[in-house]
């Protein structure tokens, strides 16, 4: 078979290449990109952080003995990660209070996150090299691997897209490693408990898993013991995965499948799968190369709304020449496999890797961009070996220049922390006249989880404003979720919870406005639970009280009669707690278990057991919203750890 691979001198490890008087360590051939790294991750943030707060909120009630969400199915290993860290390191923290407890678990979560990059980074440039004969093509690989617009994000969040992904490239590498050095029966569990690793950390990427174990079928330096390796590598791999989900599952006391499939299920029911062709084709390229809010135009243009329509004129715009980049090199790098039989095989490892996960884009969710994490190995060993490749044609290389330079600046900008602090600083203008005068247990409404402000709640979790508004934005829709059809029994229950424990209501101002503004990032029709007329017709009801800020202001919803007899019907059919999972079966997926107090025994230091929700009416009738119970809850648990120091 033939091979466009280099030697195997290449690896992790340092090796002395000379025989100078300086420091060996200045030979390292990694030393570049971990500067390279280290600049460009002290120059970038993260735009979006997803859910990294509920992480952390996860974390830090464990530590103090509530379970929310702990054991998850989708990330089995990061919250217990997370907790581990903090409560090992507790001693030498000093949480004197919530808020630096959370701060605490938030700076763990992206220190992890940091370290894992760089480790990503490291063990992708090592595979890379397998792969390629050409320095050059590896260089332009990996920068292109660097700058990719999910990998600059999330390396700065605390979620566990990136350690997962450090995981399946430490597998890779494992697998492409053991070719190289006569056969070891260690080298199919190394590889084996490196994939189960990020599986457990982010299922998704069981996606990618069946094409890396295959892949010694597809490197030719495997020659004798393929299928050994294959089948020893497969049954290890299989086995942690269902003993780490089984351990789970049997401290969760679930026995049944039915009881699993709850289990799997739990924080999936309020998650619309929202499938369609055109997200995954933007979020595949997304992932890769920002495309702004553009992607909003081709929504608008594809639904035909009334309130912004989109011409086909306005489509060709920057963001759409930047599909079409990626697209055409997409499809060189293709063509360009397809000429060669080495070409072909390589071609055979990325369909088994990265099908299924554009596949499972297709049916779920697919326009987020860290949904494609899972096939960046695959779509980086072939650029780089497409461009290694002799036979290459010149356009290929312009074509990935152009594409790599294109991510560097693109990239770069969105996530520049120059860009990050001008954003906050806007968002801050727009709240400087609520937040002197907001009272504790408040919130405020905004229309959706694309407003300015919901984003900046959560993904500017360390910034002093968030630190002490906690839980204070409430986005009235959260589109692609199962609130959206219920969102004004949602809303009804928030207000009467937030004024049952003192607080007020705000509502941002663009609630009121009779058409959405182009801005808004506001979509007509593509959520057919609601309308623009229907939120401005509903808001527009209620008596309003005093207004801070201008047209972008807020206003005060009064606790008037009139607004308690207009919310106090959808209150009666908000029964099932509508804008909560519900618990069914044998396991409480939302509300794994709170203090024995809550459920009114007696509290006592001795006797740390929890206590199981068994149904949504029972946790509706203790705090009502979500959002008002992990306020409460958190706020509970840090009374009784201070109470515990104090005797």
């Amino acid at each position: 078979m033939q091979s466009a691979v280099p030697s195997a001198s290449d690896d992790l490890s340092v090796k002395n290449t000379t025989h100078s008087n300086t420091p060996r360590w200045l030979h390292n051939p990694n030393l570049p990109w971990i500067l390279a790294y280290v600049l460009v991750a002290s120059f970038t943030g993260a735009f979006f952080m997803a859910d990294t707060v509920d992480y952390v909120t996860s974390a830090y009630l464990h530590e103090f003995g509530t379970d929310w969400v702990f054991w998850d199915f989708r990330h089995l290993l990061w919250r217990p990660l997370g907790w581990l860290f903090f409560h090992v390191l507790r001693p030498w923290i000093a949480s004197d209070t919530e808020a630096d407890a959370r701060k605490d678990i938030t700076i763990i979560f992206l220190i992890v996150n940091w370290i894992c990059g760089l480790a990503s980074l490291l063990l992708m440039r090592a595979l890379l090299r397998r792969f390629s004969s050409r320095g050059l093509a590896v260089l332009i690989a990996t920068l292109a691997f660097l700058f990719s617009l999910a990998f600059l994000n999330y390396i700065h969040s605390g979620c566990p897209y990136i350690p997962g992904l450090t995981f399946l490239l430490l597998g890779l590498y494992f697998i492409v490693r053991s070719a190289e050095t006569p056969y070891s029966a260690v080298a199919p569990f190394q590889a084996a408990l490196a994939l189960a690793l990020s599986v457990c950390l982010w299922f998704p990427y069981a996606f990618a898993v069946p094409g890396a174990l295959l892949l010694p079928f597809f490197y030719s330096r495997f020659q004798h013991h393929r299928w050994r390796f294959v089948i020893k590598t497969t049954v290890i791999c299989l086995f942690l995965g269902i003993a780490a989900y089984g351990a789970v599952l049997a401290h969760l006391r679930i026995h049944t499948i039915q009881g699993a499939s709850e289990w799997i299920q739990s924080e999936t029911k309020d998650v619309t799968r929202v499938p369609g062709s055109a997200r995954a084709v933007f979020g595949l390229a997304r992932s890769f190369l920002d495309m702004g809010t553009d992607a909003i135009l081709f929504k608008r243009f594809l639904i035909h709304d009334p309130y912004n329509p989109v011409t086909l004129a306005q489509l060709f715009r920057v963001s759409f020449l930047k599909l079409a980049l990626f697209y055409c090199f997409l499809a060189s790098i293709l063509v360009q496999l397809v000429r060669s039989q080495p070409g072909r095989n390589i071609l055979a490892f990325c369909l088994l890797s990265a099908a299924p996960v554009a596949i499972f884009g297709l049916f779920w969710r697919g326009g987020d961009m860290e949904r494609y994490l899972p096939l960046y190995p695959a779509f980086f060993v072939a650029v780089a070996f497409a461009l290694a490749d002799k036979t290459s044609p010149r356009h290929l290389k312009w074509i990935a220049a152009v594409f790599v330079i294109t991510c560097m600046i693109s990239n770069v900008m969105v996530t520049s922390r120059f860009t990050l602090a001008s954003q906050r600083k806007l968002i801050a203008t727009r709240l400087q006249d609520l937040l002197p005068i907001i009272r504790p247990n408040s919130r405020i409404v905004v229309l959706d989880i694309h407003d300015e402000v919901v984003n900046f709640a959560r993904t500017f979790p360390l910034d002093p404003i968030n630190r002490e508004h906690r839980h204070v934005f409430y986005a009235a829709i959260n589109s692609g979720t199962a609130q959206t059809c219920h969102w004004q029994e949602a809303f009804a229950t928030t207000v009467f919870a937030v004024w049952k424990s003192g607080g007020d209501i705000w509502i941002s101002k663009r609630l009121l406005e009779q058409t959405p503004h182009r801005d808004w990032l506001w979509a007509e029709g593509a959520d057919p639970c609601v309308t623009w007329a229907s939120v401005s017709r509903f808001f527009s009801q209620f008596d309003l009280g005093s207004s801070v800020g201008a047209r972008d202001g807020f206003a005060l919803l009064l606790p008037t009669e009139k607004n308690r007899a207009t919310l106090n019907p959808l209150l009666s059919r908000a029964s099932q707690n509508i804008g909560m999972k519900r618990l069914e079966g044998e396991f409480s997926a939302v509300r794994e278990g709170i203090w024995d107090r809550f459920s009114g025994r007696s509290f006592s230091p001795a006797m740390p057991e929890r206590v199981r929700l068994t149904s949504s009416e029972q946790l509706a009738s203790l705090f009502g919203h979500p959002d008002v119970w992990l306020d409460q809850c958190e706020q509970f648990v840090f009374q009784e750890r201070s109470a515990r120091q104090q005797t």
